[in-house]
């Protein structure tokens, strides 16, 4: 297998090795089911802070605005509890604002430690009770100056719970306690049911998902269900126990996933997010390095092939030629002894047409495996000139073209003067074959410390843009390859070749005389 066949191969591999990794590691942190449970439960836990958050801010306004009258010691415990009483009697008459559904108001005498209260309706927790659960709530503020409202739940309190408004006046004060009997149920209802019941008044831009009657659940002491209740189907559950005004509640929320305002995809760590666009990356360069090498695969297919065609017709022509001049010459069919001359020139020429191919595509060969490496000698020009033109001479001849010899006899350059020589009859050979009608000039000038060999041409000429491009392997102008005597396309090559083993270059120019000069220049 070619060297460039085996390294498409082993990219294009390569590539779906990368990929098949890349979708692994994509589907194991889609599919991680520890992780998706765990990304589902903390957003539950953070819906269930947040309604409880609500609730909670809820309760505080509510709480503040009924009890907070009562909350100083500049009124009387009989008269505070009585003005609370008042109050809710007219704000469930005029139904004009929310209140909690009191049954009863109380107030303990922070210094004497006597509790007041007044009761609106229906039995209530006995009078003890009260006393304990008010002065254990004055025991248990610890917050800065100001009322701090807290939610009281007891087995003992039956179906009510207590809402007491804590507070006072100086650091070293005593604190007091004023507070009020409600229902349970019916407070849970006010404080968590605009959640469920009201969706549309919760902010949606900040609301992390939507509600509704089976998705919360509210206890109180000793796992009495207060509000709410919990969808058996519903996978997405959390519970929290929250903290500050609600503290003596549990918070269960149950959701679906088109509940969640929020996506549910997993967090990813950062090191497998890195591990992920490395595996991207790397795909994505082997893909494209793969398609480049298969592109110059297909372009070299597709130049050996040229290069054979080229090959098998050059080939063919002159051993077609010989045969046939050969076959005549050994049955004696020639008509007399110029003809003879004829064939045998015939022979000469063609060989030395097979001969210069073959030493083009070894030169060549040789070039990509090791390098040339010229035997450098001084080489008299005008003699190496003389002598490209004798092995072109029959070639000129048989194309009816005039070769012109044009150096100084005192020129020399440094090289070896077989490449050289093979050089130049690869130049003379294109503009036999390419030069139009018009002679061919073989010349060479010195160019201060360099010398310059020219071939010139009297045919259409190369277009600029194209100049380079002919010099590489298997390059031909368009326009040239549906002619008959089109070759190789690796005589430029070639001779590029030697021209920077001798450390020259090698171009192509307008001729003085309108066609193309190609020029080659050594160090002298």
């Amino acid at each position: 297998m070619p060297s460039s066949s085996r390294a498409s191969s082993v990219l294009w591999v390569a590539a779906a090795l990368l990929g098949a990794a890349m979708l692994a590691a994509s589907m194991a942190v889609v599919h991680d089911r520890t992780r998706n449970r765990a990304a589902a439960r903390a957003v539950m836990l953070a819906v269930a802070d947040q309604t409880a958050a609500r609730a909670s801010a809820r309760l505080t306004a509510l709480a503040a605005e009924m009890l907070a009258p009562a909350a100083t010691s500049a009124v009387p415990n009989a008269t505070a509890v009585g003005m609370l009483a008042r109050a809710q009697r007219e704000g469930e008459r005029c139904r004009c604002r929310a209140v909690l559904p009191a049954s009863a108001f109380f107030r303990l005498d922070a210094a004497t430690g006597a509790l007041d209260a007044a009761t609106l309706a229906g039995p209530v927790a006995p009078p003890a009770v009260l006393v304990e659960l008010a002065r254990a709530e004055a025991h248990r503020a610890r917050e800065p100056l100001g009322p701090t409202v807290h939610l009281v739940s007891d087995p003992r309190l039956g179906d009510d719970v207590l809402v007491t408004l804590i507070w006072h006046e100086a650091p070293d004060a005593a604190r007091g306690v004023v507070g009020l009997v409600a229902d349970a149920r019916r407070t849970t209802a006010l404080l968590f049911g605009h959640d469920v019941l009201r969706p549309l008044l919760v902010d949606p831009a900040s609301a992390l998902a939507t509600l509704d009657s089976s998705s919360l659940a509210v206890t109180g002491a000793g796992g009495a269900r207060l509000f709410g209740a919990i969808d058996a189907t519903r996978g997405i559950r959390a519970t929290v126990h929250p903290r500050g005004a609600l503290d003596a509640l549990t918070i269960a929320v149950a959701l679906h996933a088109g509940q969640v305002a929020v996506p549910l995809g997993p967090p990813v760590p950062v090191a497998q997010l890195w591990q992920l666009g490395a595996l991207q990356l790397g795909t994505v360069v082997v893909i494209v390095l793969a398609v480049s090498a298969s592109r110059r695969e297909t372009a070299l297919e597709r130049e050996r092939a040229d290069f054979v065609a080229g090959v098998s017709h050059d080939l063919r022509m002159p051993l077609a030629q010989i045969l046939l001049a050969g076959e005549t010459l050994a049955m004696d069919r020639a008509r007399d002894a110029a003809e003879r001359g004829r064939l045998a020139s015939s022979v000469v020429r063609e060989g030395r047409r097979l001969l210069a191919l073959v030493e083009n595509v070894l030169l060549f060969s040789r070039a990509g495996a090791v390098g040339l490496r010229p035997r450098r000698v001084t080489v008299p020009v005008r003699a190496l000139l003389d002598d490209v033109a004798e092995d072109v001479r029959l070639a000129a001849d048989d194309a009816g073209r005039t070769l012109v010899v044009d150096a100084d006899a005192s020129l020399a350059a440094h090289g070896d003067r077989d490449l050289l020589r093979q050089a130049l009859v690869n130049l003379v050979d294109n503009a036999l074959k390419y030069g139009g009608a018009g002679p061919v000039t073989l010349g060479a000038s010195a160019d201060g410390d360099r010398v310059r060999f020219h071939v010139d041409d009297a045919g259409a000429g190369v277009p600029r843009a194209e100049r380079m491009r002919v010099f590489e392997p298997y390059e031909r102008l368009s326009r040239d390859r549906a002619s008959e005597r089109a070759g190789t396309g690796l005589g430029l090559a070639v001779v590029r070749n030697i021209a920077q083993s001798h450390g020259g270059r090698v171009w192509l120019d307008d001729a003085p005389g309108g066609g193309t000069r190609a020029v080659i220049e050594l160090p002298a």
